[in-house]
């Protein structure tokens, strides 16, 4: 069934989510978060054509009933079924929506019922409407959102216990008992998509019907809630999609939910329809169907789609045109295919339709095309089609550091690169000179800076295979290079920090040890000498360690302070990874007891 995969816009409007995501993650502001209003406003308009589409269908199922119940009442029962589950899941994700919303905003009152007029409505056609996020001036909150989705423990997403999800009633009872929250949003939309996938359909003839397993795997797919890894540890649906983040990422991806409810709808009413008369189906009834196997396109790679009749027949091969120049929109003339070369049409009767998008300025572009056929009186018919939108852009390039956004000498850096649109392993990967990058079996990569101190700046650049065998320049990313910053002395529990120490802690005889304090990095530091002084009656005792331990003499000399006497700890001397030797910063500690 070909509805059973995402349509090409939703895999655009992913597509530039996934990008906005990573950008935002950049620390890019302003420009990102106006992208994320514009894939909203894509999403909210995608939302209108599908409901436009389930109401179309759903009229025809109607229309099917009223002149043959006996026959369409079966399949017309479960299409209202379907419809009002839909229904009632859509307008729970639009409140939830609109509650974000105020959450964000700290306009939701926990021991009250929200006036939701200036969040959440109804328009003209009964569907549910949400506040545009363009009218939200706090676009990048997410720790008020993040309280209200799934609280402060992200292990653990506030919600209802696992025995009131299995035993509640419908949406409505989720609305009415206060189920508002990431956990209770994926366990709704984990209930539609079981609800759907046990569909079973009795008809006239006693057959039973089940959804086929290209439609199963398909819902299953798009209502999947498996853990996420994020930074390389497993993290729960909930907290990878809500904590921590901004509301104008939060938005698009509800909505998204949204639509892949009305898709699920569109496809099962789609069946359900199909299943009246899947005996019977006239050839009078199909029609062109465009599948591109991708609408956006980076500068230099090709535009692919196939083309073909909805419903096939094997010994009506059609024959499919497609005009060379781009469609303005509004050109309605009658296609003259005399003079257009046919698409080749493989076994299934797919239109095999392929054009370079060298020398192509970039933007947005659409065909016209025409698809003939033998229809049932014999006669050869025709009907136009249109092309989806193709998005000519240039490469998208993301780089990721996942550790921190500068690399550090005499360390494993390790960075995550990602170009939209082009797979991993078709990505060649390469740094400037003087560092060297390395490919990990997951994919990731690391890099060793430079060990010279004025070489500051590691460039990578990316380069990729095309679909059509062309290796194209996908651009750069700049990073800075920094030694590792100094660390931390540390002895007895003591810190450069802290200015006393009792004599029993001075008793311990403990090992001087130094470590980095709040670096992301686990770097092992070895202390190589010290020196140690104490002052007693305005004299001073100097001893020094060759290594991080104390020497017989140091213990002998500090079992002979007390109260008043003051420990200095002096020229200490560590190694580092990156092969430098640092004095770190001395400790001075005055015995109290």
């Amino acid at each position: 069934m070909a509805g059973a995969k995402l349509s090409p816009r939703q895999k655009m409007i992913g597509m530039m989510y996934l990008v906005l995501t990573a950008l935002l993650a950049l620390n890019i502001s302003k420009e990102v978060l106006n992208g994320f209003v514009k894939v909203e406003n894509s999403l909210i308009s995608t939302q209108a054509t599908l409901a436009d589409k389930v109401d179309d269908t759903f009229g025809t199922l109607k229309a099917k009933y009223l002149n043959n119940q006996e026959k369409v009442g079966p399949f017309y029962n479960k299409a209202e079924e379907i419809s009002s589950d839909s229904k009632e899941l859509v307008t729970y994700i639009s409140m939830l929506k609109a509650r974000c919303l105020a959450a964000s905003e700290k306009k939701l009152q926990e021991q009250e019922e929200v006036n939701f007029a200036d969040y959440y409505g109804v328009d003209e056609y009964g569907r549910d409407t949400v506040l545009n996020l363009a009218h939200i001036q706090i676009k990048d909150e997410y720790m008020a959102l993040t309280a209200y989705m799934v609280g402060s423990d992200p292990d653990n997403p506030t919600g209802a216990s696992e025995d009131w999800y299995a035993n509640a009633g419908n949406i409505s009872q989720w609305r009415t008992e206060g189920q508002w929250s990431a956990k209770s949003l994926r366990r709704a939309l984990e209930r539609y998509r079981d609800d759907i996938l046990s569909i079973k359909v009795i008809d006239i003839d006693g057959n039973e019907r089940t959804l086929p397993e290209n439609l199963k795997k398909s819902i299953e797919e798009r209502f999947s809630f498996e853990n996420e890894i994020e930074n390389g540890v497993d993290v729960l649906w909930e907290a990878a999609n809500f904590y921590d983040v901004p509301l104008a990422a939060v938005m698009p991806l509800m909505s998204k939910m949204i639509i892949d409810v009305q898709d699920a709808e569109a496809e099962i009413l789609t069946w359900l329809l199909g299943g009246i008369e899947a005996k019977s189906l006239k050839f009078s009834e199909v029609m062109p169907f465009v599948m591109p196997q991708s609408n956006y396109i980076i500068k230099g790679d090709t535009a692919r789609a196939n083309i073909l009749l909805a419903a096939f027949d094997p010994t009506r091969v059609p024959e499919i045109y497609v005009e060379q120049e781009k469609w303005d929109g509004e050109d309605s003339t009658e296609i003259d295919y005399s003079n257009l070369e046919k698409l080749p049409v493989d076994d299934i009767g797919q239109g095999q339709l392929a054009f370079s998008t060298r020398g192509m300025k970039l933007g947005q572009y659409q065909y016209r095309g025409v698809i003939r056929y033998q229809g049932p009186e014999g006669d050869m018919e025709s009907k136009n089609f249109i092309t989806p939108i193709f998005t000519v852009a240039e490469a998208a390039l993301v780089v990721s550091p996942t550790k921190m956004n500068v690399f550090y000498r005499g360390l494993d850096n390790p960075v995550d690169i990602s170009v939209p649109g082009v797979a991993n392993d078709k990505l060649r990967v390469s740094i400037s000179s003087g560092h060297k990058i390395r490919k990990q079996a997951d994919g990731s990569y690391i890099v060793d800076p430079s060990s010279s101190n004025s070489n500051k700046i590691a460039k990578i650049s990316v380069k990729g295979e095309m679909p059509d065998g062309t290796i194209a320049d996908l651009g750069s990313k700049e990073f800075r290079v920094k030694r590792i910053p100094d660390p931390v002395p540390f002895w007895s529990g003591k810190r450069p920090s802290n200015r006393t120490i009792t004599k029993n802690e001075v008793l311990s005889f403990a090992p001087l040890a130094a470590k980095m304090d709040n670096f992301d990095f686990d770097v092992k530091v070895r202390v190589k000498s010290f020196t140690i002084r104490v002052s007693k009656d305005g004299t001073f005792k100097e001893l020094t360690s060759g290594n991080n331990r104390l020497t017989n003499d140091m213990k002998a000399l500090l079992e002979r302070v007390r109260r008043g006497n003051t420990i200095y700890f002096e020229d200490i001397v560590v190694g580092l990874p990156d092969g430098t030797e640092r004095i770190l910063a001395p400790m001075k500690l005055k015995v109290t007891s």
